[in-house]
């Protein structure tokens, strides 16, 4: 493989990610809408977050599969298009049933790609020969702050739900097809490891890693302005400070990772991410104010940056597994602690207090510190 094709597939896998983030950050953005034209209840759209959820996490165990037969590059291409594609169609429901149902296929078609893409990436990585994982990632990251912002435009500039998705959608249509043509492929396809990707064997504490690590960005995600409002008193316009620095922070981390990667190691960037988001998290249910909290949160950030690209990475290129089945089993696990996390923040800060739960979120920082040498100690991945 030449240089110029291995330049154009890190370019490409990179703009996978990108796409991919792009179209997360949109349907982010467009969520108040669907629930005022749709005139839902909270609890009503919740159950199209949930579908959206369970139709990315159903079809992973299966996913690995499929990535295995017919390989990253197809399989990355026609998932991309398709969630393109399935991202429309949630605007264009006209009803709860029609829109849960358009939010499962959406999240399918993401569930699909997301496996398909850290599979590539893995290729990507192993034919670069050194840690670039990190560096996805940050383009998915960026995709996201994207997303919202071009949706955020839109929508100030009063275009309709629809017109929105389209564009979004359109532009993220051609930015897959030009991506297409640089997608690497396996250059030796591993025929091990074929079958249903629930985790086991030595995969199964690198996919409890990831549940942790999802488990609590999910916290981070969905409670952290509520977190500031209601407990450390800010207004509604500074409330958002504390998802905008766990997200710019993660973002910039998540750039500088691949470095942090060759320089510490794998074992070391896990712990060193776990103890950072521990004192993050410290901070903020200690000194619980507007600003320190907001702090803490980017430590959070910081620290949950490149622990997902790193376990992903590794799953990918264990010996015996087929790189697509490794990735799937870490997703599977790691997404449902996705879909656990947030509910898990709710119901305990009802029975206890939302400042409480940020006690056991620092319990599932520790955990990555401590598991993460046994975790990684059979990874055969080494890179300088």
């Amino acid at each position: 493989m030449t240089g110029r094709h291995l330049l154009l597939g890190r370019m490409a896998a990179s703009a996978v990610f990108f796409g991919n983030g792009f179209g997360i950050g949109t349907w982010a953005a467009q969520l108040p809408r669907f629930k005022a034209s749709l005139d839902l209840s909270d609890g009503q759209l919740s159950l199209g977050l949930l579908a959206f959820s369970l139709g990315a996490v159903a079809l992973m165990p299966a996913i690995g599969w499929a990535v295995a037969v017919l390989g990253s590059r197809t399989t990355t291409n026609a998932a991309a298009l398709c969630f393109a594609l399935a991202l429309l169609l949630p605007g264009l429901a006209p009803n709860l049933s029609l829109f849960v149902a358009a939010a499962l296929l959406a999240g399918a078609c993401n569930g699909t790609l997301d496996i398909a893409m850290n599979t590539n990436a893995t290729v990507v990585e192993k034919a670069w020969g050194s840690a670039i994982m990190s560096s996805f990632h940050a383009f998915f990251s960026l995709g996201g702050l994207a997303g919202a912002g071009v949706s955020g435009l839109l929508i100030a500039l009063d275009v309709g739900i629809v017109p929105t998705l389209l564009i979004s959608c359109l532009g993220m249509a051609l930015l897959f097809l030009s991506a297409a043509f640089g997608t690497l492929e396996e250059t030796d396809r591993n025929t091990e490891g074929h079958g249903f990707a629930w985790p086991r064997g030595p995969v199964i504490l690198l996919a409890v890693l990831a549940m942790f690590c999802f488990m609590v960005e999910g916290a981070m995600v969905d409670w952290t302005a509520i977190y500031l409002r209601t407990v450390a008193g800010a207004s509604l316009e500074a409330a958002v400070a504390g998802f905008a620095a766990f997200s710019l922070t993660m973002t910039a981390c998540r750039f500088m990772g691949d470095f942090a990667v060759r320089r510490l190691g794998r074992v070391r960037t896990l712990q060193l991410g776990g103890l950072l988001s521990a004192l993050g998290l410290a901070l903020s249910m200690i000194l619980p104010q507007p600003l320190p909290a907001s702090l803490g949160f980017a430590l959070v950030g910081i620290g949950l940056a490149n622990a997902v690209p790193v376990l992903f990475s590794t799953a990918g290129q264990m010996q015996g597994i087929a790189p697509s089945v490794g990735v799937a089993m870490v997703a599977t696990l790691g997404y449902g602690g996705l879909l656990l996390g947030p509910p898990l923040i709710g119901f305990g800060g009802e029975l206890f207090s939302l400042r409480a739960m940020l006690g056991l979120l620092i319990v599932f920082a520790c955990v990555i510190i401590i598991m993460s040498q046994q975790a990684l100690r059979r990874s055969s991945v080494q890179f300088s």
